[in-house]
């Protein structure tokens, strides 16, 4: 007589199966972490990030109060969040032997982050592989280790607060050069300079370096390995959007 295989273990090994792949091609993982992470996945769930946990394409990444993180991407790119934080990952391919499929964006929704490019931004020849969506401006790069600062303007009928820059973003590069595109225009920012963009639809422009610039500074234990540089003296490079 022959006996079936049970039917109650189907829904579960189907489920496992679908689940395989996902976790093997995770785009990137915490590397590192110094107090609370979030994610909410594209399907809407909301759960909590440790170090080593997976990030996926569609994933929405949060920190909290006083919370710092680092990703890191498979192609080697590092992206470090300062506390208050919300980026969510919008595309990602990297295949080893396929440089034609590269493929970075993120969007910065609010908060501070300071970005390593890996491989996806040092061997592509489309400068359009990369892309890092800020609230008035678009970076491209080109292989660099750089720094975004988005200075919110103050809510109707509220004066900017005396302690920090115009708003606007502002990008610095540490290594390399990034370009800094809005209202159509293109500009370029190399080691020392800073590119400033105050409105979607207004081209970008070098500005000196503002003293009150907000920074990232993780916790000596953070494990932070990024290189760190200057565009004045004592001031280093990070990428911060308030």
């Amino acid at each position: 007589m022959q006996v079936s295989a049970p039917r109650l273990f189907v829904p579960a090994l189907a489920a496992a199966a679908l689940l395989a792949p996902l976790l093997a091609f995770a785009q990137a993982t915490v590397q590192h972490l110094s107090g609370t992470l979030s994610v909410q996945r594209p399907d809407g769930s909301v759960g909590a990030l440790a170090e080593r946990s997976n990030v996926f394409v569609g994933d929405v990444i949060s920190t909290e109060r006083d919370s710092y993180a680092q990703l890191r991407f498979t192609d080697g790119g590092q992206v470090t969040l300062r506390p208050s934080t919300q980026v969510k990952i919008e595309a990602y391919g990297y295949d080893e032997g396929r440089p034609e499929r590269d493929n970075f964006a993120m969007q910065l929704f609010k908060g501070g982050l300071r970005s390593l490019t890996g491989l996806i931004g040092k061997r592509t020849t489309n400068r359009s592989a990369y892309r890092m969506v800020t609230s008035t401006a678009t970076i491209g790069i080109r292989g660099t280790d750089y720094s975004a600062i988005d200075i919110p303007a103050p809510p109707p009928g509220q004066s900017a607060p005396p302690n920090l820059p115009p708003p606007g973003v502002y990008v610095t590069v540490a290594d390399g050069q990034i370009a800094l595109v809005s209202g159509g225009v293109e500009q370029l920012v190399g080691i020392g300079q800073v590119g400033f963009s105050s409105n979607i639809n207004l081209p970008p422009r070098l500005v000196p370096p503002p003293p009150n610039l907000p920074q990232v500074a993780p916790p000596p234990t953070f494990g932070q390995t990024l290189k760190t540089s200057s565009i004045n003296a004592g001031s280093s490079m990070e990428c911060v959007v308030q």
